[in-house]
C-alpha cells in the first residue's frame, strides 16, 4: 500500500489491513482489499470477504482541532456523517439506486478516521467510458440521471442547507443560506490564500436576490450527480447505481443541474432535462427569455450563481487538497474561464 498512500490527498487516509480486519469483523474474514481511484475527498477501498461478498469502505479525516488549519472547506465538515444519514434516508426510496449502508464506525477507536461501509454496486464509472459509448447509450444514461434527480427531490426538509452538524451551515430561508455559503467560501479562500474576487462574489449574490426569494421549499438534491458518480453498463447506458451522497443538501432543485455538469456555463444536457421532466421534475424553460440556459430569467440567474459557487469551490480546493500534476494548470485555467463567463452573465 506504500505506492497507494503516496498518491493520497490530505483528506484521504485509507484503512490499513489490521484496521480493515477489525472494522469488518462483524461481516466476516477479509481475503483481499484494494484502493479505488477517482475521488478527491474521501479515500475509497473495496474488500473481498471469505463468503464471496465484496464491500466498499469510505473514510474521511476528522476536522482539525484549533489552532490547526483544517484541510476541509467549511461546507465539507462532517460530510461522511451526512452521507451515512443520506444512505439511510434513501434506502427505501423507489427510483434512487443508492448503495445499501451496511455499517459505520465514527468512534475512531479502531482508526483515526470516520468509516462508512456499503454494498458494492456493479457497473463501470460513466466518466471513464463516455467517450467510447454510443450517442444513444449516453443519452439513455442522462435520461436516467434526470429521473433519479426527480425521485430524490420528492423528499422535502424543514431547513435549507447541509444537514451535517444539525444544519450548522443552514437557514430557514434559501437567500439566508446562500449568504452564509458565500461568506464561508470567501473565508475559506482567504484562509488558503486563493483570490476569488470576493467583492464580485458578493455582488453576484446581490444580483441574484430576487431570484433566490422564489425558492421556498427545501428539496433534497444530490448536488454532485456527474458521470463520475454514476455506475452503468457502457453498452446500453443502463444505470446500475449512483454514488457519493456526501454533498447532498436541502435546497433548490436547479442545483442538481449544476452538480451534474459543474463546468457547464450554457444549456443543460437535453436528455437529462427530458428524463427529469418525464419523472415529474419541473423544467423552467422560457423560449422567449434568450437566456444562456434557455430557462426563465429567475431560474437562469439562480443557476448562474450555483455554477459560480461550484467553480469557486473547485478553484479553492486545489490548494488544501494539494493537487499536483500537469493537469492542474489546465484545470485552473478552465475554472477561471468559467468564472469570468459566469460573472459576465450575471453582470457583475
Amino acid at each position: 500500500m506504500a505506492s497507494d498512500d503516496a498518491m493520497m490527498l490530505p483528506t484521504q487516509r485509507p484503512l490499513t489491513r489490521p484496521e480493515l480486519d477489525r472494522i469488518l469483523a462483524p461481516l466476516g474474514k477479509v481475503t483481499s482489499h484494494r484502493i479505488l481511484s477517482g475521488g478527491t475527498f474521501s479515500a475509497v477501498q473495496s474488500a473481498d470477504l471469505a463468503d464471496g461478498t465484496t464491500v466498499v469502505m469510505k473514510t474521511s479525516v476528522p476536522e482539525a482541532a484549533p489552532p490547526e488549519r483544517t484541510r476541509l472547506l467549511t461546507y465539507e465538515h462532517d460530510m461522511l456523517g451526512a452521507e451515512r444519514d443520506m444512505l439511510t434516508l434513501l434506502a427505501s426510496l423507489e427510483g434512487v439506486p443508492s448503495p445499501r449502508l451496511i455499517l459505520s464506525d465514527f468512534t475512531r477507536e479502531v482508526a483515526d478516521v470516520d468509516v462508512v461501509v456499503m454494498e458494492h454496486v456493479k457497473g463501470t464509472r460513466w466518466d471513464t467510458v463516455s467517450d467510447r459509448m454510443t450517442g444513444e447509450a449516453n443519452a439513455h444514461a442522462w435520461e436516467q440521471v434526470g429521473s433519479i434527480m426527480a425521485a430524490m427531490q420528492a423528499i422535502e426538509g424543514e431547513v435549507f442547507g447541509y444537514p451535517a452538524h444539525d444544519f450548522a451551515l443552514g437557514a430557514r430561508s434559501w437567500p439566508t443560506f446562500l449568504a452564509m455559503l458565500i461568506d464561508a467560501t470567501i473565508a475559506d479562500a482567504e484562509l488558503w490564500g486563493v483570490d476569488i474576487e470576493p467583492d464580485r462574489m458578493i455582488d453576484a449574490l446581490a444580483a441574484s436576490a430576487d431570484a433566490l426569494v422564489a425558492v421556498t421549499r427545501p428539496t433534497l438534491v444530490h448536488n454532485d450527480l456527474w458521470p463520475g458518480n454514476v455506475l452503468l453498463d457502457p453498452a446500453t447506458g443502463r444505470v446500475h447505481g449512483v454514488l457519493d451522497f456526501e454533498r447532498a443538501l436541502f435546497g433548490d432543485p436547479l442545483q442538481d443541474f449544476c452538480g451534474a455538469q459543474s463546468m457547464n456555463t450554457g444549456r443543460v444536457e437535453e436528455p437529462l432535462l427530458r428524463g427529469y421532466a418525464r419523472a415529474g421534475g419541473s423544467v423552467p424553460r422560457d423560449k422567449e427569455a434568450s437566456t444562456p440556459t434557455g430557462f426563465d430569467e429567475l431560474a437562469d440567474a439562480r443557476l448562474a450563481l450555483y455554477r459560480l459557487w461550484s467553480n469557486t469551490v473547485q478553484l479553492i480546493e486545489i490548494v488544501p487538497r494539494g493537487f499536483r500534476g500537469d493537469w492542474v494548470t489546465g484545470h485552473r485555467a478552465t475554472i477561471n474561464a468559467n468564472r469570468a463567463t459566469l460573472f459576465d452573465q450575471m453582470g457583475v
